[in-house]
């Protein structure tokens, strides 16, 4: 998104200077040719922060990012790495046959990263860390490709010659980001899609500036220090000639090239669908339509009108498509105990329900259907994601291209997966992962990552923690998968019901605390863990379970947060007006009589006397004012206690050189105080200086340098 204020409304009070940015090719580092034939190997840092993405890096729902051209045999695709030392991210538009018969080409680098935006609240635009999905569209004739590219303030649509001879070069001029895009018809033109009523609000909020901003509902001072726009905003539809440059208004039929109509017969309530090519639609439907949470069915509607329904069988179906001739339909499910699986469903035309054709522990993302088979990205616990096509009849499946070739030379341990149901009758699961040397007999650290357990253990949510770099340092770790809503909460239909239910009598903290509980329990069951050294982390709604936990029971000896705090003072301040009314909305007390009565569960301010847990907090600084009354509380007691504050970060952090750091220092931790052990690096002694002045923190003589024999000197 284009920055929300216009730039005379940024203004610094204290001396600042900037890092200068060089010239530096950041696809440069990751052009040297994989040495495939070098000794098996441990995972480093640089491995786990420079892992190719396609589409994005987290294995949930998601556009497509690939791009099939129109005879069905070139796939593209953009790959993004992290370059931590540039601090700034190699993005390649590659091209190359589905059938695999060879290796990609490159057609074009370079750009900033463009990032995701969502409406939250009555904020129509805040910016994500994620990374938006750049789905590469051919030209009608498969001679051009274009895709979304950014140099400078906005992100345009770049076109680019499929057959690599010509170099890609700007299409569009829009005043505002261009958020999607199609062909039109005859391939001169481009259908855009915009939105400039946030720039319209932002240039408002900027004339402001200079007799001062209200402080009302427009705030959120954990995320800026002005207004964001709160009227809401809808998207506007131009046609953008190639030849001429004109820019004029779409008709409807360009339109819905790039926003399809809704087939007559379906629901407004349907959540997608998909036209077969005799007039046959398929739907996803909720099952318990009253439900905001809901999950889906499978509505079939043939030519002839008649309508086929599959519920609980098809319940948690995620993405729809007719085969080519049109004799089925195919549906992605999630499935399985907790929905921790992955199910491929075939629907022939002519039977009175579904077939399942595959089910896989693994995550299938961005699927998109080339000819008779669906394209996918597909990881596992222990494999990155890689491209594959899967023939949606059988089952079977071929590789079409691994962008991670190295990993198969890095050795990585192995994983065990626990199912149960908590005390609320919740279905629950788990992933633990054995550190990779791990020899039998042998005991090991434990640490807890949290909260959603899904295709390649790399970060947990938000890519926060370094999973597989935590179990290469000899650490057990616990990939902990947050469980469902208790039941009367998954009833509500709304999110201010959903809200008030969650947090009566604080149901949820108390229905994730079980399953967390239980699943350590496992762990520790297995015979390898040391039940005496367990850490755990915590980050967004898994710093509130990290709270719960350490106040609630005796289980974890040390803890590291992404975000820090769900509190009654200092995260209310932070929040703004908007978000703490919802809050008070939902049942929070907020500077009121009775507060510190209702807050006392969750309450690291109001339980510091109990807790003597070390923490290490690494957080954005557009919220860590949130955390600083248990930050100055915890000093002022004595406790051991620690704040990073990283800059031009929002909730989900994206910049290379921060992930690289916080990845470095979250491992550091937990060595420190689950393994008395420290870098050897000379550059980390001050730091290793602080945390020895820790309350309960080791002694000099009981730490030794990683990987050394000798003992710190």
């Amino acid at each position: 998104m284009i920055l929300l204020v216009a730039a005379l409304v940024a203004r610094t009070i204290v001396p600042t200077a900037d890092i200068p940015t060089t010239l530096a090719d950041p696809c440069a580092i990751f052009d040297r040719p994989e040495i495939r034939a070098s000794a098996p190997r441990l995972i480093t840092v640089s491995d786990l922060v420079g892992l190719a993405d396609i589409g994005r890096s987290d294995p949930h729902e998601t556009p497509s990012p690939f791009g099939i051209s129109p005879d069905g045999k070139d796939i593209a695709f953009v790959v993004r790495r992290a370059n931590a030392k540039e601090n700034r991210y190699c993005q390649k538009l590659m091209v190359m046959p589905v059938d695999a018969a060879n290796e990609p080409r490159e057609l074009d680098r370079g750009g900033v990263l463009i990032r995701n935006d969502f409406e939250l609240r009555k904020f129509v635009s805040v910016m994500a860390g994620s990374a938006k999905v750049i789905t590469p569209r051919w030209s009608p004739d498969g001679r051009r490709i274009g895709f979304l590219k950014q140099e400078g303030k906005t992100s345009q649509v770049w076109l680019v010659d499929s057959a690599g001879e010509i170099p890609a070069s700007r299409a569009t001029g829009m005043p505002d980001n261009v958020d999607d895009f199609a062909w039109t018809e005859s391939g001169e033109a481009l259908v855009v899609a915009t939105r400039p009523g946030i720039r319209v609000q932002a240039e408002a909020i900027a004339k402001e500036a200079r007799s001062g901003f209200l402080f009302d509902e427009r705030f959120a001072p954990d995320k800026a220090d002005y207004p964001i726009p709160i009227e809401p905003v809808s998207y506007e539809y131009n046609t953008v000639a190639l030849e001429t440059g004109t820019i004029r208004q779409s008709t409807l039929s360009e339109i819905a090239r790039l926003r399809p109509e809704r087939p007559e017969g379906v629901p407004q309530n349907a959540r997608g669908f998909a036209k077969g090519s005799d007039g046959a639609v398929a739907w996803r439907q909720p099952l318990r339509p009253l439900e905001l949470l809901s999950p889906t069915g499978l509505t079939v509607q043939q030519a002839d009108g008649r309508i086929l329904r599959c519920e609980e069988r098809c319940s948690g179906t995620k993405q729809i498509w007719w085969s080519v001739d049109g004799s089925s339909v195919y549906a992605i499910q999630k499935t399985g105990w907790g929905g921790s699986q992955t199910a491929l469903l075939r629907w022939k035309r002519g039977a009175t329900a579904p077939r399942r054709i595959m089910v896989t522990d693994d995550a299938l993302v961005g699927c998109e259907l080339a000819g008779k088979e669906l394209i996918c990205a597909r990881e596992g616990a222990l494999r990155p994601r890689r491209l594959v096509a899967i023939d949606p009849d059988t089952g079977r499946e071929r590789l079409i291209h691994d962008p991670n070739p190295a990993f198969g030379r890095i050795i990585l341990g192995k994983t065990q997966r626990f199912k149960f149901r908590n005390s609320y009758g919740v279905e629950s699961y788990a992933d633990l992962l054995r550190p990779p040397l791990h020899t039998k007999g042998a005991i090991h650290p434990l640490v807890v990552v949290q909260y959603h357990s899904q295709g390649f253990l790399r970060g947990s949510t938000g890519n926060e923690f370094p999973v597989q770099l935590l179990a290469a340092k000899g650490f057990a770790v616990l990939s902990f998968a947050r469980p469902d809503f208790v039941p009367a909460a998954m009833a509500g239909e709304s999110e201010l019901q959903l809200g008030k239910a969650n947090r009566a009598e604080w149901i949820d903290r108390r229905n994730v605390h079980s399953s967390l509980v239980m699943a350590v329990e496992h762990a520790v069951n297995t015979g390898i863990v040391d039940s005496s050294r367990i850490g755990i982390t915590g980050f967004s709604d898994g710093t509130a379970t990290t709270q719960w936990a350490l106040i609630n029971s005796s289980l974890f000896k040390v803890a590291a947060l992404g975000t820090c705090c769900e509190d009654m003072s200092a995260f209310p301040l932070a929040a703004g007006p908007t978000f703490t009314q919802y809050g008070r909305d939902i049942g929070y007390r907020f500077f009121e009589p009775g507060a510190e009565d209702h807050w006392r569960p969750l309450s690291l301010v109001l339980n510091v006397d109990r807790i003597n847990v070390p923490i290490l907090i690494q957080s954005p600084d557009s919220e860590y004012e949130g955390g600083l009354d248990v930050v100055e509380l915890y000093k002022h007691r004595g406790k051991a206690i620690e704040l990073y504050v990283l800059e031009g970060e929002p909730h989900v952090k994206y910049q290379p050189a921060h992930r690289q750091a916080t990845y470095e220092r979250y491992t550091e931790w937990f060595q420190f105080w689950l393994m008395r052990q420290i870098s050897c690096d000379p550059a980390k002694a001050g730091q290793y200086a602080r945390w020895m002045a820790m309350k309960d923190a080791p002694k000099a003589v009981e730490l030794r340098c990683e990987n050394a024999a000798s003992i710190l000197p």
